[in-house]
């Protein structure tokens, strides 16, 4: 059962993307979150800081349309990082900043941000929205969690509770060992008062939830006749595009796709759409990701993929 309550009207926690001006275009985070059994801390905290940071130097009505990152070393949550950003281009219709997060000294983190001025586009088609069940008929990922529903103990949903971000994932009973993935997701609390950077920047932390996780569903790790062991999952870059503006704390769909995994890396993309279907940003994420065998040959497992039209999809639907 879903929960009854669905409001969003609780204050927004906006501590998790602060920062702190220390010097001409260097800013420090107040706050970092070190996932429980994680390497370092979370990569999605440092994206949307650092994106909050690029934008500080950015005036209106500028607005970012993409973020690459690299992920050159973990973080640790025992010392806030700091975030230097240069000012690369401005022009009449672009920009671009340079983000260097160091912890130390060290280079932890790069990111280029390219910020656009709004323009009107005759020219513009998307992929449709996937049918799904609304996030109203849906749980939490941590009720989930208490239920037994999903991996984790009364720790891991009591941490899940407190992020600033709500995950519902969507079932996935009849794509289950293929590697796609679906949950909506929202900021917790109103954001209705904020900008649009702070919009994007939270999607940017949130983003980077079951991405890369994505890769590893062929194989069924959680399952206990499974041949397979992880041994690491790390990202090594992360890009989302932003192509319309859209609300955080309302209700987006997140779907993910991993077309390949190979070589000691898995790849995925995200579409992240808007609740009434429009698709409001994409996302690329590669990550290590190796396993152990457990006495299986190994083979490459293989999918077929393919692109139907919205018709298509509804005229199979109704055989």
């Amino acid at each position: 059962m879903a929960d009854t309550l669905d409001a969003n009207t609780a204050p927004f926690n906006e501590r998790t993307l602060e920062l702190e001006e220390v010097g001409p275009d260097t800013y420090l985070s107040v706050d970092l979150w070190r996932p429980k059994g994680n390497r370092g801390v979370f990569g999605g905290q440092v994206i949307g800081q650092a994106l909050s940071a690029a934008a500080k130097t950015v005036g209106s009505p500028f607005r970012c349309n993409s973020i690459h990152c690299y992920f050159l070393a973990a973080g640790n949550n025992t010392e806030m990082i700091a975030y230097e950003v240069r000012r690369i281009r401005q022009g009449a219709s672009y920009c671009s900043r340079l983000v260097v997060a160091k912890q130390s000294g060290r280079v932890i983190f790069i990111a280029t941000v390219s910020f656009q001025r709004p323009e009107p586009s005759v020219l513009s088609h998307q992929y449709a929205m996937p049918k799904v069940p609304s996030p109203e008929s849906l749980v939490s990922r941590e009720a989930l969690i208490l239920r037994g529903d999903a991996e984790g103990d009364a720790s891991k949903a009591s941490e899940i509770s407190n992020l600033p971000v709500e995950t519902r994932p969507v079932p996935q009973k009849d794509l289950e060992g293929l590697p796609v993935n679906a949950i909506w997701l929202r900021a917790r609390g109103d954001m209705s008062q904020l900008g649009h950077c702070h919009h994007q920047s939270m999607l940017a932390y949130a983003s980077d939830f079951a991405l890369i996780s994505t890769t590893l569903r062929p194989f069924r790790m959680n399952s206990p006749d499974t041949k397979h062991k992880l041994s690491m999952l790390v990202s090594l870059d992360h890009t989302i595009w932003f192509h319309e503006p859209f609300r955080a704390d309302d209700w987006l769909l997140y779907v993910m796709e991993s077309p390949r995994t190979a070589s000691g890396r898995g790849l995925a993309f995200g579409r992240i759409y808007s609740r009434d279907g429009v698709l409001v940003a994409s996302t690329a994420q590669e990550g290590v990701t190796r396993g152990v065998d457990l006495g299986s040959d190994h083979k490459t497992l293989e999918f077929i993929h393919r692109v139907t039209s919205s018709q298509e999809a509804d005229d199979k639907a109704k055989l």
